[in-house]
């Protein structure tokens, strides 16, 4: 309570805020994190999100950190000054710790293919973030995300061809963990089972490319999945377009898809299995919805 008496008078004990366990407390600090480099404000719809968290209203909160001598105007827009840099270190560790946490325990459930209680994980670390979503994890995830999940590890897919069951199972680990959250990163070398490297190698990237390239397929493969049998036999959606990134690393056999729509039913199976991409294929579905104008009267 005395942090909030002291708001606009004596100077407030910083440190405790960014070791708070309250949110209006920490939230303080968090936003200051954000101009670590320099930065202009947020915009006008970020801004009332964050006024929603923070004990006084987005500006007020501004007026705050600079009177308190934490933030400081300049030329490229907003930055934190030496006074309030130990501070936002101190979060910044504290929010690295909570981040190895929580990615420990979605992988320890996942790895006994606990997929709900996984997604319960996620929700509850990201619901301690100020607005509700971590700066490094993926979109709000839909209502069958953790099921979705779950499909990764009962593929038998010719992604998987060639590798042995350890590794086969260790890769959909991976994949899973990455669409858990939404979110892909590149693994450590270390952590990359000598079996695995070995079968996933490849002579054009680096063992950390090649794990990643294969395990993000596996992730896109289920979504694909999942758009493909959510659409079929409905009514709103008859055609579906191949989407996908159009750049250096896209092979022609991809490329002559891309943006084309096809009926649901005659649409082309993803992944390509024509793709020669050493990223392997990124096509995705896309649903075309219908106008009003092209549905057809159901009569009766």
């Amino acid at each position: 309570m005395q942090l909030f008496k002291n708001f606009f008078g004596a100077k407030v004990d910083g440190m405790a805020l960014a070791q708070s366990q309250e949110l209006k407390q920490y939230a303080q600090i968090d936003l200051l994190a954000y101009f670590a480099t320099p930065r202009p404000l947020h915009d006008a719809a970020l801004q009332r999100e964050w006024s929603r968290v923070l004990p006084k209203s987005y500006p007020e909160m501004i007026a705050f950190l600079q009177k308190q001598g934490w933030l400081a105007q300049s030329g490229a827009g907003y930055q934190v000054t030496e006074t309030g840099r130990p501070f936002v270190e101190a979060y910044l560790q504290r929010t690295a710790a909570e981040k190895h946490a929580a990615r420990q325990s979605v992988h320890d459930v996942l790895a006994q293919m606990m997929t709900s209680e996984a997604l319960t994980i996620r929700r509850q670390y990201e619901n301690r973030t100020p607005l509700g979503q971590a700066d490094w994890t993926g979109p709000e995830p839909p209502m069958n995300h953790s099921a979705v999940t779950r499909r990764v590890f009962f593929l038998d897919h010719w992604l998987l061809e060639g590798l042995s069951p350890e590794t086969a199972k260790w890769l959909k680990l991976y994949a899973a963990e990455e669409h858990l959250w939404g979110a892909f990163w590149r693994l450590d070398p270390e952590q990359i089972p000598p079996q695995a490297a070995q079968e996933l190698s490849r002579p054009d990237m680096q063992i950390v490319e090649a794990v990643y390239w294969r395990a993000h397929a596996i992730a896109l493969l289920v979504d694909n999945q999942e758009t493909w049998q959510r659409v079929k036999g409905g009514d709103h959606v008859r055609r579906l377009e191949i989407a996908g990134p159009n750049d250096e690393h896209t092979c022609a056999h991809c490329r002559q898809h891309l943006g084309k729509q096809y009926l649901v039913a005659r649409v082309p199976e993803l992944p390509h299995r024509g793709c020669t991409s050493a990223f392997g294929c990124r096509c995705r579905y896309e649903p075309v919805l219908e106008t009003l104008e092209e549905i057809p009267l159901i009569a009766g």
